[in-house]
């Protein structure tokens, strides 16, 4: 099965919404996690989206170095993707900014040859033998993750504060075992300098209330449910 994992609180649902939208009119996955902060998501979702609650997650305690931090612990729930999700051997994460603008099916294809996750590299962070890959989108392989490696991130970020939480630990803990994921498949200033073919658009670094009003996202915030299904077939 070909599917896709979204982790947020409360205050992005709306974005990974209509993040998803775009996902699922844009590809043939045959299902999308929802990981939320709540025993119920507040809007109705159709049945190829699952919701799972994880209010009461004990991976990362309150008290930890990175709980507060500007990325929250719904970040950080991304290296316990294989744990939350129980049976699935792997899963594309998505940030709720990103914007699938053609058709995104290809991606699961990426050949992982053993690795933790697929993931595209930040060109200005990827030097001296270092890969450095950013995590707006990411394609794991949660049966690998299984292995301890996942514990093990969750471990160190339980112990040392990060600027960028689970994606430095994930880089850092991960090399050598990292797959390319070509920059198509998240373009943004960090992963494609020359700005060529995009299949999904990654708005890092844009605040949430300007890409709220981007044309390429009222397009699918606007886009009924119904519309998105009968589009994805």
């Amino acid at each position: 099965m070909k599917q896709a994992a979204y982790c947020g609180t409360r205050a992005i649902y709306g974005d990974m919404e209509t993040s998803a939208k775009s996902l699922i009119a844009n590809s043939d996955v045959d299902a999308v996690h929802f990981i939320i902060e709540d025993s119920e998501f507040p809007s109705e979702l159709p049945g190829i989206i699952e919701c799972h609650d994880v209010s009461g997650q004990t991976f990362f305690p309150a008290g930890g170095p990175n709980m507060k931090s500007a990325y929250t612990y719904m970040a950080m729930m991304r290296v316990a993707l294989c744990h939350v999700l129980e049976g699935v051997d792997k899963v594309l994460s998505l940030d709720a900014d990103t914007i699938a603008v053609c058709n995104a099916s290809g991606i699961w294809d990426v050949k992982m040859d053993g690795c933790y996750y697929a993931a595209s590299e930040e060109w200005h962070r990827t030097m001296d033998g270092l890969q450095y890959c950013n995590h707006g989108v990411v394609l794991y392989d949660l049966d690998k993750m299984r292995d301890g490696k996942a514990d093990e991130c969750i471990e160190v970020l339980n112990r040392r504060r990060f600027p960028w939480v689970e994606q430095d630990v994930a880089n850092y803990l991960c090399q050598g075992r990292i797959a390319k994921l070509p920059a198509k498949f998240n373009t943004n200033w960090w992963t494609n300098r020359n700005r060529g073919r995009t299949v999904i658009k990654h708005f890092a670094g844009v605040k949430a209330r300007e890409w709220r009003k981007l044309p390429e996202v009222v397009k699918w915030r606007e886009t009924t449910w119904d519309e998105v299904m009968a589009i994805h077939g």
